[in-house]
């Protein structure tokens, strides 16, 4: 049996809003569409027979287009890809580079969405920026470094944690709850020099400013082509607060509590050295005793800076930890695993449709109560609210000739094929891939 309770508190929104994103396996729910559907109408001995035929048959054709999908994207990434380990004699035309850039981006997006994830827009990023961060961090960021940036988002959920609060003197520690995005996919490009120093000019930046940033931005850019590239990062279980660390120009900053902290220790320690430096300058008559003065008080400033370089490092360590266990993957294995994602959304999604339809018999659904029935039917089951996209997943069924329809658009109504008719349409779709293949050219453009 499955635990719903703990189901529910991992994937549930915590505001309670409903998500696309159907969170159980795709075997699991296969299981309980081939073995505890029965409460509704039952299937007769030749349907079930055949049902697990046509669910292995869809799995199939999912497979190989998602495959050629791959080799597409793996294809259009190739002049962007920071981790390739092999040599090409092809030289790619700016004008080129900038079409499949646009297909890159346009591609990945249209990836991101069929595995069901959800874009952050520049306003959802900016006000994620400007909040307080859980890791006790201060985090700056500059997008005016980026050309173009995508963050998608898929499976709110809860963290629990403690956090030490002022109300105890920062002594005792309280559990708090973290909202958490379970999957953020990064997709970004840096400017290139010159475009970032035009832009910076073009803002109105003062002279002394616009130098520092670019020394900044030129130190960031360790290899002389970074700005030709195009990365890709996945990360789990980010707090939704905390997108600063994710970006590879993020600059630590002190907190307003370690502010005072070093203000506190530092300034008092730095004025009593000065004190003592000074009187004993005074007094001294002698040249060994001012040089003392001088490497007690150049002593006194170097435990200073020293406590200093010490906030700064701790900070590091947090943040180089919390990226190491938050990161799943990078670039081309970024997108391998998109794939794998949308191949599985797409089969839930074909499947749950398919068989609630199936189980309806010959007068069928509207589309409305399709969506209203397969969200019952994962609330039933799994205890999870769905926002079920039932357009996509029709679209799906009727391309593979699984699902057909009577009446006209207003009051049309779905019904499902049978599971015999249904195998031998995905083997004539299975044919023409095959057909297809041998006129296709994979690799055009290698």
């Amino acid at each position: 049996m499955y635990d719903k309770t703990a189901l529910t508190a991992i994937h549930r929104h915590p505001d309670g809003a409903h998500k696309s994103f159907i969170p159980v396996s795709r075997r699991e729910l296969i299981n309980v569409l081939l073995y505890q559907g029965e409460n509704q109408s039952p299937l007769d001995s030749d349907q079930k027979a055949r049902l697990p035929v046509v669910f292995e048959l869809l799995q199939t054709i999912y497979h190989a287009r998602y495959h050629r999908h791959y080799l597409s994207l793996k294809s259009a990434y190739r002049p962007f890809n920071p981790d390739r380990d092999v040599h090409t004699r092809r030289v790619w035309r700016e004008s080129e580079k900038q079409c499949r850039q646009k297909k890159l981006f346009r591609e990945i997006s249209a990836l991101l969405q069929k595995a069901n994830y959800e874009e952050l827009d520049v306003d959802r990023i900016n006000q994620a920026l400007n909040d307080e961060m859980t890791r006790g961090l201060s985090i700056g960021v500059e997008l005016d470094d980026y050309q173009q940036v995508l963050i998608y988002v898929r499976g709110d959920g809860l963290i629990k944690t403690e956090k030490r609060a002022w109300k105890t003197l920062f002594i005792k520690k309280r559990p708090v709850e973290i909202a958490v995005y379970r999957r953020l996919t990064m997709v970004f490009r840096f400017r290139s020099p010159d475009d970032l120093y035009a832009l910076l000019k073009q803002k109105g930046m003062n002279r002394l400013n616009l130098w520092l940033h670019m020394r900044r931005h030129r130190r960031l850019m360790q290899d002389a082509s970074s700005d030709e590239y195009i990365f890709l990062r996945q990360f789990r279980d980010i707090p939704c607060s905390d997108l600063e660390m994710l970006f590879p120009n993020s600059t630590l900053r002190f907190t307003l509590l370690d502010k005072i902290k070093l203000a506190a220790t530092g300034g008092a320690g730095t004025v009593g050295g000065v004190m003592a430096f000074l009187s004993k300058i005074a007094l001294a008559v002698k040249p060994l005793t001012i040089l003392l003065a001088l490497i007690g008080f150049g002593g006194v400033l170097g435990r200073q800076v020293k406590n200093v370089l010490y906030h700064q490092n701790r900070y590091k360590m947090v943040l180089s930890r919390s990226l190491y266990t938050h990161s799943l993957d990078i670039n081309v294995g970024v997108i391998a695993t998109l794939l794998d994602q949308a191949l599985d959304e797409d089969v839930k999604e074909a499947l749950l449709a398919y068989v609630i339809l199936l189980r309806t018999g010959e007068d069928g659904l509207s589309v409305m109560e399709l969506k209203a029935q397969c969200e019952q039917f994962m609330q039933d089951n799994f205890s999870l609210s769905l926002d079920f996209e039932v357009s996509d997943a029709l679209g799906k069924l009727r391309k593979d000739g699984l699902v057909n329809y009577k009446g006209d658009y207003t009051k049309r109504h779905y019904h499902a094929a049978s599971p015999r008719r249904a195998c031998n349409n995905m083997e004539q779709h299975w044919y023409d891939l095959y057909a297809a293949a041998e006129n296709l050219n994979l690799f055009e453009g290698e």
